[in-house]
């Protein structure tokens, strides 16, 4: 009989121990989740962060290609033709 009581009070010992120990996963559990939901709302709110950099950048790249376009054809336009002089230059006599 002393065995029994022994075996019983083993058992509940264990089983409150189990207790113990799936309340503390649970609230494990619980912190976990709500950690990975704050990431990806960082991940969410960094992801549209670099798709507005992306469009700025695309927008600068752009506007450069844009601006070399036009200084080249400055550069053309203002070029000395074959008789030495630019068009658009006065002769000083």
């Amino acid at each position: 009989m002393k065995a029994a009581a022994c075996l019983n009070k083993s058992v509940d010992a264990l089983l409150s121990e189990n207790n113990a120990l799936c309340r503390q996963l649970a609230s494990l559990q619980a912190r976990a989740s709500e950690l990975i939901q704050k990431r990806s709302a960082e991940v969410e709110q960094l992801n549209t962060v670099v798709e507005f950099l992306n469009v700025e950048l695309h927008h600068r790249d752009a506007m450069i290609l844009f601006l070399q376009t036009k200084l080249q054809e400055f550069r053309k336009m203002t070029e000395l033709p074959a008789g030495g002089r630019a068009d658009n230059q006065l002769v000083c006599k």
